[in-house]
């Protein structure tokens, strides 16, 4: 029976995984790959695209507060399935239109699709345990590494709808082992595990520190390739930058999570928090191919890290209530993502580079890397008894 178990939690990681690099990777992502291409084709200056970028964040965190409200009830698998659908055919339906409102609709279609698939998928893999949730979160860098990798071979005389027309069909591809197993799997009632393991955070502070990662993150998140793009002599190794971020992305939970359990989760989140501070800033410090590669590999390479060991230190802090925790995390660092995009698009406009605005972010990111770094018996204005 165990082992019964065993195989079909295996089975329900790599599908949800698959799901996560549709929705997450191609659905979400593949906006930033695409993103110098796109805003040719829609006449969109920085400050355009990032209110695209934060109308799809807007919707991601619609998505994910609908989700926490289904995933433990029966009728979970229909709207995973609707977020499966949702993602195909709103990466399809960008490959036929230049219309900005048309955008705006698909963009959001799409924020919201991947909420649903992020919280319905993860919940109905990590059912039967937390242990395949490196084999699960592999899949939005590998959906990041396959946008970046449609985004670079993709010949320009194909025209502006045909990578978005690829990766749509790649999505539907990858939805459909979920869309046949994961999305039939009934909800269990999962015991809350006992006994916080002391991560020596607060939720005040945490909250504080994952909402800076949250509006900082995200800017790179949505301009690294288009800034690549603008630097001379680097623009055929721009999407291959978002390429290396997917890769370097794809391990991350799972090496972050073992960092974690070595050095402390807090200890673990600072430096996370510092490396990525570093990746953000190092191509606007240097017009090198290495800095730009450096950066991104260094990017790529913590975000999904911070987001599992965010995730971990939430859930100790509340054993018998972790949905609590978690949702409160997930919302301040959604509106973090909602206002990054805007102020450094808008930064970048009105200045004429998007470098002051990811050096911003950047800066953001470091200060949450300090507010963790700092021992919990230094702080005084953390009441939470959780520490």
């Amino acid at each position: 029976m165990s082992n019964d178990v065993g195989r079909a939690t295996a089975s329900h990681a790599i599908e949800g995984s698959l799901a996560l690099a549709a929705a997450m990777g191609i659905g979400r992502f593949a906006y930033t790959a695409l993103l110098p291409a796109t805003q040719r084709a829609l006449a969109a200056g920085d400050d355009v695209a990032g209110a695209l970028a934060s109308v799809n964040l807007g919707g991601y965190l619609v998505g994910v507060l609908v989700a926490r409200q289904l995933a433990s009830r029966p009728g979970r698998g229909v709207a995973l399935r609707l977020g499966l659908a949702a993602t195909a055919l709103a990466t399809a339906l960008g490959a036929a239109t230049t219309s900005l409102v048309a955008w705006v609709g698909l963009r959001l279609t799409a924020g919201i699709a991947s909420g649903l698939v992020f919280v319905l998928a993860s919940a109905a893999a990590l059912e039967g345990g937390a242990g395949r949730a490196g084999l699960l979160y592999a899949g939005v860098g590998a959906g990041i590494a396959l946008s970046g990798t449609v985004a670079a071979l993709t010949p320009a005389a194909a025209g502006y709808g045909a990578p978005w027309m690829g990766l749509a069909a790649l999505a539907a591809g990858l939805s459909l082992p979920a869309w046949q197993g994961l999305a039939r799997a009934p909800a269990a009632s999962v015991p809350a595990t006992s006994g916080s393991r002391g991560v020596g955070l607060g939720l005040y502070r945490l909250s504080v520190a994952y909402f800076l990662e949250g509006l900082g993150y995200i800017v790179s998140g949505t301009f690294a390739v288009a800034a690549v793009r603008r630097t001379p002599g680097l623009e055929a190794l721009a999407p291959w930058t978002w390429v290396l971020t997917g890769v370097a992305a794809a391990p991350s939970a799972v090496l972050w999570a073992r960092a974690g359990r070595r050095m402390g989760t807090r200890r673990a989140l600072a430096t996370a928090y510092l490396l990525q501070a570093v990746g953000m800033a190092l191509p606007c410090l240097s017009a090198s191919a290495s800095a730009a590669l450096a950066g991104a590999a260094l990017f790529g390479g913590t975000f999904m890290g911070i987001t599992t060991l965010a995730m971990d230190a939430g859930r100790s802090l509340a054993p018998a209530a972790p949905g609590r925790i978690v949702g409160t995390l997930t919302a301040v660092y959604g509106v973090g993502q909602v206002l990054g995009p805007l102020l450094s698009g808008a930064l970048s406009q009105r200045l004429g580079s998007a470098t002051p605005g990811v050096l911003a972010a950047a800066g953001a990111v470091a200060i949450g890397g300090a507010v963790l770094a700092v021992p919990a018996a230094m702080t005084v204005s953390d009441p939470d008894p959780a520490r």
